[in-house]
């Protein structure tokens, strides 16, 4: 044990490195060794959502450590106590695009009742859970947001949610309070973005009525939803108003939920006292939704429109539009939209002339490029991916390789075919169909596509 203990101690001076303290003290004070043998490292976690969270974020970081001190691949495996088998992904999040069920049966929940409604939910219909795409760019937050919603004031408060613009924020911190009111719809929840709230406190000034809006804001709401909570920057008198109000809400039990573009850390011109309380309870990021996230929520929208489209055509869309939900439905809504017009059915066609000017800029992803990073990242040559070698330790690399070209690039089977040295777009499909089931049971074949992803979409500059 003592080994054990000491072989944790150096990865975890390695993860101090790139984590911040807060994530440090957050996640990683809940991890404790139990053993080590000649292929595995077992630690105990108290949390599944933390299980989930490491194994996304740090378990291939972890490995290479573990592999470095020790000089022979470690396997790391994950349990939620020290009895328990191994959590796999599966037993925690069972299917991608599904909502996790309520804990059975529920729990009693009530935070006071109201003789009626003094401020509005403000809450859009369509930003429920159900409604909300899970994928491995955003699940943590969604649990963490469900999580929440099952237990407000109780479980993560505040629960802070960052991440860039377009990526579902908003619609998970509503999601929450659909979910609240749909147990108890005598909550008073109440959404506001940053700026409304602003706008109502100059008001208040302007109109003599400030007890009144603190009143409300203080005393008559159960679940506080503040969307972009970054506009306080620079608004002292705005900060010094919500320092309180967050606190008189906190010491009620009264539930907190913001969205920002930045992390709590990030945050500038923020007093130190707010940040401070913005990271009491949860923070999580939501990140640009990959390859299947996105095929998810165009079919998803789809399903809403009463529509379909060729499976071509949405992967088609998937790869055009890659690093912001609300442009992807914009560009669905467009080609919806075009097709009408014309009184055609969509075809591929027609998506790569209505949209051939739909994004922004960016830097190209070439297959070339796709091909020199898998070779590095698997420490192979890319004339072996490209040759007609069949080793394991080339073919797995080669089929990873087909599988992102796929999933990158707008390249047709027989083009990415072709650039692996005049192969047949059968042996590209074949490739494609096999990493993509291999996502769904091998944990190792995940992590290496996701930290693929992010090193070759890292290499255009931060602009897909």
């Amino acid at each position: 044990m003592g080994d054990c203990q000491l072989l944790w101690s150096k990865v975890l001076d390695v993860i101090k490195t790139s984590a911040s303290p807060v994530v440090f003290q957050a996640f990683f004070s809940v991890v404790h060794p139990l053993s080590l043998d000649e292929d595995r490292f077992v630690v105990q976690v108290d949390s599944p959502l933390v299980v989930d969270w490491l194994r996304q974020k740090y378990a291939a970081t972890i490995e290479a450590t573990l592999q470095q001190l020790c000089g022979r691949p470690i396997r790391l495996v994950l349990q939620c106590d020290a009895s328990a088998t191994t959590v796999t992904r599966n037993e925690v999040f069972p299917d991608d695009c599904a909502l996790p069920s309520p804990p059975d049966p529920p729990v009693e929940f009530s935070l006071g009742v109201r003789r009626g409604r003094s401020l509005p939910s403000n809450l859009n219909p369509y930003f429920t859970f159900e409604n909300f795409i899970v994928g491995s760019s955003n699940r943590m937050a969604h649990a963490a947001a469900f999580a929440t919603a099952q237990n407000p004031g109780r479980v993560y408060n505040p629960l802070f949610i960052y991440g860039g613009v377009g990526l579902g924020k908003t619609h998970l911190m509503q999601a929450i309070g659909h979910a609240v009111l749909s147990r108890d719809e005598r909550c008073v929840v109440h959404y506001v973005s940053c700026e409304r709230f602003i706008n109502q406190f100059i008001e208040a000034i302007q109109t003599s009525t400030l007890s009144k809006f603190r009143d409300l804001f203080r005393s008559s709401i159960d679940v506080l939803l503040i969307d972009d909570i970054q506009f306080l920057s620079k608004k002292e008198g705005l900060q010094e108003e919500f320092y309180h109000t967050f606190n008189d809400l906190h010491n009620q039990g009264k539930q907190i939920v913001m969205t920002s573009d930045k992390s709590p850390q990030e945050l500038e011109h923020i007093e130190n006292r707010l940040v401070n309380r913005f990271e009491w309870g949860m923070v999580v990021d939501i990140q640009s939704p990959d390859f299947e996230t996105r095929v998810a929520i165009i079919r998803k929208k789809l399903e809403t429109f009463g529509k379909t489209l060729d499976d071509d055509v949405c992967y088609y869309l998937a790869n055009r539009v890659r690093n912001d939900v609300r442009k992807i439905e914009g560009a669905l809504i467009r080609l919806l939209g075009f097709a009408s017009v014309q009184n055609k059915p969509v075809t591929l066609e027609m998506a790569k002339e209505c949209l051939k000017d739909y994004v922004t800029a960016q830097a190209p992803i070439t297959l070339e490029s796709i091909q020199k990073a898998v070779a590095e990242f698997f420490d192979v040559r890319v004339g072996d991916l490209r040759s007609n070698r069949r080793p394991k330790m080339i073919a797995h690399p080669r089929q990873v390789a087909m599988y992102l070209c796929r999933d990158l690039t707008d390249s047709s089977l027989t083009d990415i075919a072709q650039s692996f040295g005049g192969k047949d777009h059968t042996t590209v499909l074949y490739a494609c169909r096999k990493i993509d089931a291999l996502k769904r049971t091998d944990e190792q074949v995940e992590q290496q596509i996701a930290a693929l992803r992010k090193r070759i979409l890292e290499s255009t500059q931060g602009t897909v």
